[in-house]
This record gives structure tokens, sequence and C-alpha cells, in this order.
């Protein structure tokens, strides 16, 4: 799998961007407020529309005026749009979709092709083709439901999977520290991390995965020797509890630094998803976290990002970058309310010569500058 173009228009800042040949670990860096959040919102409103309809997806994000760019005027301020190139085992898929009168009854244009064959046509205001099986001719849908995806009807479709497993982590390590109850979700980390301990409670059993945690663990809290899960008796509750270096006694969560167990939650959320189809995206990894401990991090999402499981993160750290390859680095900055994306590997900077975090607080860069 390859993102060889990923382009998105009129969602909040989102004017128009578009970024092509897509590295599989890719960080936005910017100041706070140039529009990072909004970028990796945007893919996870696209999921949302393909996956459950417009009008589902428009409620979930707080309604027309919470998701519309604020800089377009009339009909741009009402249409939103995504266009994605991607590589698929072998094979390319090009699908766009247009969201019209985003604040009234959304009606979806949409279109896709495999290697350049018509798999799915739909026209602003007429009727939706679809190919409903491999090889099969294009058919009417003379009913079909305007804000409905017609991309949700070929569910196996890999396409699908992709885009219907897109997740933003913003994690609250305050939240991760409590206890979780009996009837948490076992299945995928919350965006907050709400429920590592049940999730790790689950994943500890596979060994690969348990020898996996330690070790980078390990690496990123230096004198952390394991971590466990336990389940209380009383409420049947599950905590984590942690063992340190010359130590024989556990200790909880509550007991532990909000850095140990924000990385902590990072772990398991790109260890858990490395392995299946989909985009995985970290806001601010560096929070809490010693600067040496961050290159080992950076590490981590690196080696489980892929083809198939893309790893984004956005940051504003300088020690984040300064471990970062130069194709794998986006600035982000805004121009009159309008968030631009400008990629380091265009600048012409050697990091064998200058370090990346040097060249971007000296301005090499020409913006995106972190304040």
């Amino acid at each position: 799998m390859n993102i060889q173009k990923l382009e998105i228009k009129g969602f909040k800042s989102i004017a128009h961007v578009s970024l092509e040949n897509i590295s599989p670990f890719l960080v936005f860096a910017g100041a706070n407020g140039a529009g990072k959040s909004n970028l990796v919102d945007a893919l996870v409103f696209l999921g949302a529309v393909v996956q459950r309809g417009a009008i589902q997806a428009i409620r979930e994000f707080g309604g027309f005026s919470q998701i519309h760019c604020f800089k377009f005027r009339k009909e741009q301020r009402t249409t939103m749009s995504f266009a994605l190139s991607i590589d698929i085992d072998g094979m390319l898929f090009d699908y766009s979709l247009k969201i019209r009168a985003l604040n009234k009854s959304p009606e979806l244009q949409e279109s896709l092709k495999i290697n350049q064959a018509s798999i799915i046509d739909r026209k602003a205001a007429g009727e939706t083709l679809i190919s409903l099986t491999d090889g099969a001719p294009l058919q009417k849908l003379p009913d079909y439901p305007k804000e409905m995806s017609a991309l949700m009807l070929l569910g196996k479709n890999p396409l699908y999977g992709f885009l219907t497993n897109i997740r933003v982590f913003r994690i609250d390590p305050f939240a991760a520290k409590e206890p979780d109850t009996s009837t948490a979700d076992a299945s995928i980390l919350d965006a907050q991390g709400k429920n590592i301990a049940t999730m790790l409670s689950v994943l500890e059993k596979d060994e690969d995965f348990r020898e996996q945690i330690i070790e980078w663990i390990e690496l990123i809290v230096p004198g952390m020797e394991t971590v466990a899960t336990e389940k209380q008796r009383l409420d049947s509750s599950t905590v984590i509890t942690f063992k340190e270096e010359g130590t024989r006694a556990r200790f909880p969560a509550k007991l532990i630094s909000d850095g140990t167990i924000y990385a902590l939650c990072i772990l398991t959320a790109i260890l858990s998803r490395s392995k299946s189809s989909g985009i995985t995206i970290i806001e601010e990894p560096e929070r809490g976290i010693h600067p040496k401990a961050i290159s080992e991090l950076v590490s981590l999402m690196r080696d489980n990002a892929s083809t198939e499981h893309p790893v984004f993160i956005t940051t504003h750290s300088e020690s984040v970058v300064r471990n970062l390859e130069t194709n794998e680095l986006y600035f982000a900055s805004k121009a009159d309310g309008k968030t631009q994306l400008q990629s380091a590997l265009d600048s012409g900077v050697d990091k064998t010569k200058i370090p990346l975090d040097t060249a971007w607080l000296t301005n090499l860069f020409d913006g995106g500058l972190p304040w």
C-alpha cells in the first residue's frame, strides 16, 4: 500500500491542502492553532462519512458550524471534498468524495476507480452507479440515500477497511491512571486512553506483545522493569501495576508520572494496531516525556508504521523534529486564517549538515515555527 495523493478542501481551517507520495510515518509540526488537529480531524471525519453517512458524521463533529471552512463564502462554505489515490496490494484506488449542502440536507458526489476501471460513479443530483461485484458492470441504485456513501456497500473492499479504521489518540494521563470498570471495552484503546488497563489485560496474554511492551517501556522509561495488570476482588476493576529495578513491591498507576502512563498508552495504541489496515494518529506524543526518551518513541512509531498502517503525529516539539528524516516532516502554519502545509523535503535542507530542529528554529524552512 502506498498513499500517492491526499487532498482535503473545506474542513475548518483546511481550505485546501494536498500531499503527495506520503511516507508511512508522517509528522505535522507547527505552533498551536496552526491547524494540525484540524488536518487529522478531517481524516477521521472522512472515515465517519464513509462508514455512517454525512448526517451522522456532521452530528458527531458538532454540526455544520463546527466543521465548515469559515474563510469560504456562499456555496464554497457549504461544500467539503476529499480525494485519495492509494495503492493497495498492487491495485490503484482513486477515490473522491464531495459533500454538498453541509448546512441543510447533505448530498454526496462520489467516484471510485480501481486500476482505472469505474466502480462508483455519482454525479451531483444524479443517479448512483456502482459495480457491486468484481468485474460486474455498473448498475443503477435509483433510490439510494443521497447522504450515504456508496462505498459502504463495498464492505469487503480494502479501501473501505482502510478509511473506516482511522483513529486519533489524544491521551489524557489522568483518565488513563484510573482503574477500569468490569464493563470497559477491550477491543480498541479509547481515544484518551481511559481503558488502557483493560486493553493491557487482554493484550498481555500475547507473549510477543508483552515482550515488546516491556522492551519499549524499559527504553523509554529507564529503570522500569515490568508492567502488568491486576483485577481487584472487591469491584472487579482492572488496574495497571509497575515494578522498578531494585524494588520488590509493585505500585499502581496513580503513583507513576504522567509521562510514563502517556508513553504506555502510545505504546499500546501503536503496537495493538500495527498489523491492521488504517491510519493511527497520535497528538503531541512528546507530552511529559524526557527529550532523550522521545528518540526511542519516534523509533517505535517509525518501526511500526507501514504502507498498510501509516502512523501520523502532530507536534510542536523540537525534540521530535530532531529525530526525523526530511521526507517524514511537514510544517503547518496559517496564512489569512488558512492552514498551509510545507514539506521539509522541498526546502533543500540537508540534515547531515544541520539538524532539522536547528534548521526549524532558525527558520531555514521559512515557516511553520513552533511559536
